[in-house]
């Protein structure tokens, strides 16, 4: 009974983990790649769960152990999955500022080809003033 409770708990584990993270990527809260890696983790034990061949272990497993494994595990998916959702923030914000960095610089280019255009269109009239005050002395 005691391996029984801790393949289903595998199984719910993956799912739950499939369903998160197709979800946190529906919401772009992580990349498709850490998607994909999470999608790939939760086939993974889902089959641990569910398939006998890969769950023979847990039959040597104690009660107690069973539930710290658990819990261990729980831990260590709960956390890994916020540093992915962490780092997935991370890289969509340096390329949100990275086109907006380029934006800016379209914008400077533009103003510094304005403001030639300008500089070259007064030292045009500059020298006309020039000529016609040589021209009048």
């Amino acid at each position: 009974m005691g391996s029984l409770v801790v393949k289903l708990g595998i199984a719910a584990a993956g799912l739950v983990l499939m369903v998160v993270s197709f979800l946190m990527h529906s919401y772009k809260k992580i990349t498709v790649n850490y998607t994909v890696i999470w999608e790939l983790l939760g086939i993974v034990l889902i089959l641990i769960g569910c398939v006998p061949v890969f769950s023979e272990w847990t039959k040597r497993l104690a009660s107690g152990t069973g539930l710290a494994f658990a819990c261990v595990g729980a831990i260590f998916l709960f956390e890994e999955f916020r540093n992915s959702v962490m780092i997935s923030q991370l890289l969509l914000k340096t390329r949100e500022m990275a086109m907006q960095v380029s934006m800016l610089n379209q914008e400077n280019e533009r103003l510094m080809n304005e403001l030639e255009r300008i500089s070259s269109i007064v030292e045009g009239s500059d020298e006309k003033e020039e000529k016609k005050d040589i021209i009048r002395s």
